[in-house]
């Protein structure tokens, strides 16, 4: 109502003022669509004052505290716009701290695109952040260059930040930064097969989020649970997990987020045709809120579900399409993935062309320790040793998946691969 009134005074410096609390007040409710509202009417009248320093500020300011808001309501491109066009405005403040949050929302930005520039861009975001002293831009930087080295397969980098951002909390503490970083050291630990710790990292963030009662970040760390729990073979608690996740998204993000969990766990479940309606109206979300890195997880999810339901050349479509996005932007457990069921896929049809694909799987599985998706490759090459009649190659490599998977303790899959082994002569 302040904010209403002094649009309407000639007192514009408090009508900003009064839209920027209202703003920051609705983002941490997730109020989602009221703060765009109120970030629109801020900058609407930002453009009706003169382009002074304190106005620049101002504005500057204000288009830095949106990354949150762009993500959940899945607005990046219109994000992306924005900062792109004021990049000469941050950088002409001379306002170091101010322009590192602004690199940092730039390179936010990057990573969803899944463009290579995102860790140059939030690595300088994160050094000018620390000389600042502004410890909680720094973690913000930190939580997409977690994110960023997951993606390109180096989870050892991943677990470091998750480090680096612990250190930092200690001198102030903010609850999205501490439960991102740890979701990521989480999904970093699923993609090693490290189930214990995967769920352990997330629990911990996830205790924190309710103790806060933040249902937004609740959903986002549930889902991630359900993704530990479905690679892992837990496929009753990851269906919970996603349910909970579901129940809980407050935003058209968290919902999408929430949705593609539970597709896909229902999909590794047997629940093939509710899955893949759940992950194909996902996927036209996440296209276009500008997801890309999203995209590329989704996809692989949506191609499992359609080969698990015999739908091949639906699956097939769907993986190449996965794989290319995948190539362009590092994304190395996904080529690994989608390298694997197009394998997998290839075995009805060309072999030649099955052993390729699985060949390159392995070979980028094995270079980032992806271990647990590593052992299905090697199950699907051992069916393809099988189908050419070389028992011994086929047995080797049943047996190597085997032993990972009983060493990393995964469920379902031993009692399959024990199967394979069983029906060979």
């Amino acid at each position: 109502m302040l904010a209403y009134h002094y649009a309407r005074s000639t007192n514009m410096d408090k009508a900003i003022k009064y839209l920027k609390r209202a703003n920051w007040k609705a983002i941490k409710l997730s109020a989602m669509e009221e703060a765009k509202t109120y970030f629109d009417e801020a900058m609407a009248l930002l453009d009706t004052l003169p382009e002074t320093k304190e106005n620049q500020h101002w504005r500057i300011s204000l288009i830095v505290s949106q990354g949150e808001m762009f993500m959940l309501l899945l607005k990046f491109p219109e994000y992306y716009d924005l900062l792109t066009r004021y990049e000469s405005t941050a950088s002409g403040l001379g306002n170091p701290e101010l322009l590192g949050a602004f690199y940092g929302r730039l390179g936010q930005c990057e990573f969803s695109f899944g463009h290579s520039t995102a860790i140059h861009t939030l690595g300088k975001a994160r050094e000018l952040c620390r000389a600042a002293g502004n410890a909680e831009e720094a973690g913000y930087a930190y939580i997409y260059l977690s994110w960023s080295h997951l993606d390109r397969g180096d989870y050892e980098r991943v677990l470091d930040v998750k480090e680096d951002v612990l250190r930092t909390m200690k001198q102030q503490f903010n609850l999205r930064i501490y439960s991102y970083v740890l979701t990521a050291a989480s999904r970093a630990y699923s993609y090693l097969g490290h189930w214990d710790s995967a769920v352990e990292e997330a629990q911990k963030a996830l205790s924190v989020a309710e103790r806060f009662s933040d249902n937004s970040l609740i959903s986002f760390l549930t889902w991630n649970l359900s993704i530990a729990y479905t690679m892992k073979g837990d496929l009753v608690r990851a269906i919970e997990c996603s349910e909970l996740a579901v129940k809980k998204a407050e935003t058209p993000a968290d919902k999408g987020w929430a949705r593609r969990s539970l597709g896909w766990a229902l999909c590794r479940a047997g629940e093939t045709k509710r899955g893949i309606e759940l992950l194909s109206s996902v996927l036209l979300m996440f296209q276009t809120g500008g997801f890309t890195t999203f995209i590329i997880t989704l996809r692989c999810y949506l191609g499992e579900g359609y080969w698990i339901a015999g739908e091949d050349a639906k699956a097939m479509q769907t993986l190449e399409k996965s794989l290319e996005v995948a190539e362009r932007c590092g994304a190395k457990y996904y080529i690994g993935w989608a390298e694997r069921l197009l394998g997998e896929l290839a075995l009805k049809t060309n072999l030649t062309q099955a052993a390729a694909h699985f060949k390159r799987s392995i070979a980028v599985l094995q270079e980032i320790k992806a271990e647990n998706e590593l052992a299905l490759a090697y199950v699907g090459y051992g069916r393809l040793h099988k189908q050419q009649n070389q028992i011994v190659q086929a047995r080797n490599h049943l047996m190597k998946a085997l032993m990972i998977f009983e060493r990393l303790g995964t469920l379902i899959e031993p009692d399959r691969v024990k199967e394979e082994l069983a029906g060979l002569p």
